[in-house]
């Protein structure tokens, strides 16, 4: 099969050694002319080619890891030398490329790794704008003007690296490689430029064999932050220049392999395999030689099902082409990712081996069928996130361990798809996403959002003929490395960066070179040149709408959605409802993975995470903490949101217990696994103690639904108290990075209401009065209220003084803002509620009643928003209190609410927290399915999650009842009317607040500075919340979507009665004698 490429590409491609003209590029006097040139992307590069390693003998090929680059390697990762400077003007010019150069004077920095995290000049973090414009900031630009870039502002990193190539290679071709590099990179082998690349995340190879020597060599290399090529590199991440993956030579013979096409479908049964093979061989002698191309294709366990021979001829280029029928194949999917061994020789005329080369491949396909994405036959679903290469400490290089870190963690919390946002991954990543069983969206580097999408001239760059190439080159290249990747299931033409003939051409390109794969865009909308509609963050709603509409021609998957800013990942379970129901719905893509923050040390040598805006002079372009938006943070620990994630994206559910006879549907979501690796059991608890446990027995195919049945459920189907009926699938024996033991999916159901009432008939307490206080006492207690705030300001039990600095219960209907708030300005425009829940209290109408009881009521108003409320305490002579509460914002004009509930500090001295709630983790009232009923303890100091910048946290729903306790085990046990909400922490509110905007887009040094992780700093009392309500934390967007409307608090809708008991206990066995389930009256 010969392939063809087009004209406009081809006379970029400039092959083979430097010419004179080339030469000039080292003299560097057509520096700058050379970088803005939107048609000069690469001098002397080779073409792109598939993923394969040059090996010298097939045996050494077939023993190889992941990691080998071959078998005649010098790889150049370590310290190098580096001159850095920020004016274009001051580079190195002269000298530095030759071999006796004095270097002593640089200094030293590690490759890969991006200079801006190692010292030298400023890490940029925007997300819409380019990052060499900040209007009003000099040296920075106003706006873009493409294809310029500044001049004089353009830092410069200029590299060298002294090594030593073996003696034996010089019969062979050298060629150098750079994975990775973030910059227009200009490349000089012992003194000759050999070439030169401006395409960020895509291999660029060098032929140097006339430049390279036996012996000792010097490599020098001159990158320049900025170029045209800029401008297609436009994406959400910190902006960062240098190398950020390998750097190395390898060795190859003059007659090679230089492409591999492997082409492994299924016939329309999708039960045996089509097998093709594609591969072309290339010399630099243009006399012809012979040669024979033998391949073998293997199972797992090594039979092989097919391979071939054929000797030919070449001139330069020769193309051969293996076809066979290969029955009953064993498929590759997600779930069953089976991936077959393909080895390759090239032996000369006397059948010596000159290179072998072995790759794994897989059978499967990947089309569009009525209206479906069908893998294999089949309509998958794609519950993924968006990945960005990022290591908390190098910046872009990410090590090989911790792309097996994500990995691991895809595996265990339910991920089964990543869309490489926006640029391919390394080379290592598509091999584990084929080991592993992971879907690949593989997205083209580029984006060129700072640009927008207007079609008009001077408009979107996807429309822009100045560009075309570039669109074609990073197109072509990606498809070209990972072509043979069977986690690959679609191409990606870019990020936001607009429509127009310039994809319309990569989409063409992509359709005449692998037929294979559908192809997405999400700025294609629903224009012809996108076979998925591939939207981001539409409402659940809008989809729902989607999959209604008759006209709606293709599949939905989701590019983007649920972003996870901050304290976010509200309503996902809602999305998922919805993806659920409908065929023509097939799952989307969480934005994003991995919070983006950069370790960093304080003026106080306190280490954080730094975010836009912490780097650089006064006027630097920045986002803000608009990179922190992960569902794992940047050292890949995990948050509420990863189990909140988990639990949606399980794999196996539970529907429709019924009570009465303990039967439950069993449904098995996968669509090509049964659930044989899988252990199944339940659990039986009554206000968090376990009745029964066991094994369920069940069988289901993939995409089947059984009814199984909790043993002995008779014992229980009649009792009154709430019991929770748990059940839990977890992996028998380890299988692709998932451990033995692990919960791969659970459901829990709740049956009865908890109908908690106080134990015991408790007697008044006494009171008195001074002309400033109400002071109630009994047995154990004495509690002062004071007349004119109405205010508990002492609680004191057993010696214990409870209440600290005066503050104890008082009504509030703040939080501190979430990033999602921000994003919908609620800080400002919610501002009367925190003025409310501030402002100096008057005690209005304060009355006291004796006799039977002891009530102590009064009325507070809030002009600021048109609400009051009405608190009454009961209190007894033991020193319980009921606090009672008649909130009513029904004259307000306010647009919500954030919370309503009650705010009091207590002594420091409470360290334990038992509940009865959702937990362990935090929860929100969109937020919570996987935060199930039961009873938790854990230290006060851990209840807390500290987001990268400081926000609300730590809340908990449904709650029961809340014990806290001092190491003593006295304390205080709050139990609820009905149910309440609740946070308590060491963390005061107040420190966890920002301002009233978070100024996202302001230069740096042009806003007041936000906080960080270091800034969660404990105080000596706990601060405690007791809520009838919170508002959910949304994640539809961060940049104006508000939460779903049934998690909202309306004022015209927010006339609550609610209410809570406190109770004094010597210690956390009393909760039980305290509290009385509905139980006692079977």
């Amino acid at each position: 099969m010969k392939r063809t490429i087009p004209l406009i590409l081809m006379s970029l491609i400039v092959c083979g050694r430097p010419t004179a003209g080339m030469l000039s590029a080292q003299e560097q006097s057509d520096r700058y002319a050379e970088i803005i040139n939107p048609k000069l992307l690469h001098i002397n590069r080779e073409e792109p080619r598939s993923t394969f390693s040059s090996f010298t003998d097939l045996k050494e090929a077939l023993a190889a890891g992941y990691i080998s680059k071959g078998s005649d390697v010098v790889l150049l990762n370590g310290s190098w030398k580096f001159h850095y400077t920020d004016r274009f003007s001051q580079r190195p010019k002269e000298g530095f490329q030759k071999a006796d150069f004095d270097d002593s004077g640089w200094n030293d920095i590690r490759v890969p790794g991006n200079w801006e995290v190692q010292g030298f000049g400023v890490p940029i973090y925007v997300n819409t704008t380019y990052e060499f414009t900040s209007p009003g900031h000099t040296p920075y630009w106003d706006r873009p003007n493409p294809p310029l870039v500044p001049e004089e502002f353009n830092p410069t990193g200029t590299y060298r690296k002294t090594f030593t190539l073996p003696d034996n290679w010089q019969e062979k071709e050298i060629i150098l490689v750079a994975d990775a590099a973030r910059g227009a990179a200009y490349y000089y082998l012992n003194g000759e430029f050999v070439g030169m690349n401006k395409e960020g995340k895509l291999p660029a190879r060098f032929n140097v064999t006339d430049q390279a020597k036996a012996g000792e060599n010097v490599l020098a290399v001159q990158i320049h932050r900025w170029s045209s090529g800029s401008y297609l590199e436009c994406q959400d991440f910190w902006r960062l220049s240098g190398f950020d993956r390998d750097v190395y030579l390898y060795a190859r013979p003059k007659l090679h392999l230089a492409d591999i096409f492997a082409h492994p479908g299924l016939d329309a049964s999708y039960t045996n395999g089509q097998f093709a093979l594609d591969i072309t061989v290339a010399s630099p002698e243009r006399n012809t030689r012979p040669f024979t191309l033998t391949y073998t294709l293997s199972d797992e366990a090594g039979k092989k099902v097919a391979g071939g021979s054929l000797t030919e001829k070449v001139s330069e280029r020769a193309s051969v082409r293996f076809e066979e029928m290969i029955p009953g194949v064993k498929k590759w999917s997600a779930e069953t990712p089976h991936l077959y061994t393909l080895a390759v020789e090239l032996m000369d005329e006397k059948g010596s081996t000159l290179e072998a080369t072995a790759m794994k491949v897989g059978f499967r396909t990947a089309e569009i069928k009525n209206r479906q994405f069908l893998v294999n036959g089949q309509p998958i679903l794609l519950k993924g996130v968006n990945l960005h290469e990022h290591n908390e400490h190098t910046g872009h290089y990410v090590t090989e361990e911790l792309i097996r870190k994500d990995f691991e963690l895809f595996r265990k919390y339910n991920v089964n798809a990543v869309r490489t946002s926006h640029y391919p991954q390394p080379e290592l990543f598509y091999r584990l996403a084929d080991e592993y069983g992971i879907y690949v969206i593989d997205e083209a580097n580029i984006e060129s959002h700072g640009m927008g999408y207007n079609l008009r001239k001077g408009g979107t760059l996807g429309n822009n003929p100045l560009f075309l190439e570039d669109h074609l080159s990073r197109t072509s290249g990606m498809v070209e490395r990972d072509k043979n990747h069977p986690c690959v299931i679609t191409w990606s033409l870019g990020n936001e960066a607009g429509n127009g003939y310039n994809f319309y051409e990569t989409y063409r390109w992509i359709k005449s070179r692998d037929t294979s794969r559908p192809v997405q865009y999400e700025r294609a909308v629903m224009e012809w040149n996108s076979d998925i509609f591939a939207p981001m963050y539409s409402d659940p709603d809008e989809i729902e709408r989607y999959a209604n509409d008759p006209a709606s021609d293709r599949p939905l998957i989701l590019c983007e959605y649920a972003h996870a800013m901050g304290n976010s990942l509200g309503n996902f379970t809602e999305y998922w409802d919805i993806i659920r129901k409908y065929p023509l719905l097939q799952g989307g893509f969480i934005w994003d993975w991995v919070d983006q923050g950069l370790v960093k040390n304080d003026e106080k040598g306190n280490r954080f995470w730094a975010y836009g805006g912490d780097y650089g002079p006064t006027g630097t372009p920045s986002s803000g903490d608009f990179c922190i938006n992960g569902v794992v943070f940047p050292d890949r620990s995990v948050k509420p949101h990863t189990e909140e994630m988990r639990k949606v994206y399980q794999h196996v559910w539970f529907r429709n217990f019924n009570p009465v006879d303990g039967s439950v549907e069993l449904f098995n979501e996968h669509f090509f696994s049964d659930l044989s690796n899988y252990q199944i059991t339940y659990s039986i608890k009554t206000e968090g103690k376990e009745l029964a446990q066991g094994r369920l027995q069940a069988e289901a195919a993939p995409q089947e639904a059984v009814k199984v049945a909790v043993p002995g459920w008779a014992r229980y189907a009649g009792r009154k108290e709430q019991l929770t009926v748990n059940f839990t699938v977890t992996q028998q024996k380890e299988e692709r990075l998932i451990p033995a033991g692990w919960v791969v999916a659970r459901n829990q159901f709740v049956v009865n209401d908890y109908s908690a009432r106080i134990t015991g008939k408790l007697k008044a307490a006494g009171t008195e009065e001074t002309e400033t206080s109400v002071i109630v006492s009994g047995r154990r207690f004495k509690a002062v209220f004071d007349k004119q705030t109405g205010l508990l300001t002492s609680y004191r039990v057993d010696g214990t003084e409870y209440i600290e600095n005066g503050a104890g219960p008082r009504p509030f209907f703040w939080r501190a803002p979430i990033d999602n708030d921000y994003g919908a300005r609620l800080p400002k425009r919610l501002s009367a509620w925190r003025e409310a829940s501030y402002r100096e209290l008057r005690a209005e109408g304060l009355k006291i009643t004796r006799g039977e009881t002891t009530t102590l009521t009064y009325r507070y108003s809030y002009p600021e928003t048109g609400a009051s409320n009405e608190v009454t305490y009961t209190l007894y002579d033991n020193g319980t209190l009921h606090i009672s509460n008649r909130f009513d914002a029904t004259n307000s004009d306010t647009e919500m609410i954030p919370r309503i509930g009650m705010r009091m500090q207590l002594t420091g001295e409470l360290v334990q927290a038992d509940y009865y709630g959702r937990g362990p983790w935090e929860n929100y009232a969109d937020r919570k399915s996987s935060a199930f009923l039961d009873r938790y303890t854990s230290p006060i100091n851990e209840m807390v999650t500290r987001y990268v910048l400081p926000q609300e946290n730590g809340h908990h729903t449904d709650t029961r009842w809340l014990a806290l306790t001092r190491k003593s085990g006295n304390g205080l046990l709050f139990v609820a009317d009905d149910l309440f909400e609740f946070n308590v922490s060491n963390y005061l509110l107040e420190t966890i607040t920002n301002g009233e905007s978070l100024n996202n887009d302001a230069p740096a040094g042009t806003a007041p500075r936000n906080k960080h992780i270091s800034d969660y700093r404990p105080s000596d009392v706990v601060d405690l919340f007791i809520d009838h309500r919170m508002q959910g934390v949304g994640g539809n967007n961060s940049w104006g979507k508000l939460p779903l409307e049934e998690y909202l608090i309306r004022p015209g809708e927010a006339s609550a009665t609610y209410g809570f008991t406190l109770i004094p206990i010597r210690n956390r066995k009393e909760v039980e004698r305290h509290i009385l389930s509905s139980s006692t009256e079977n």
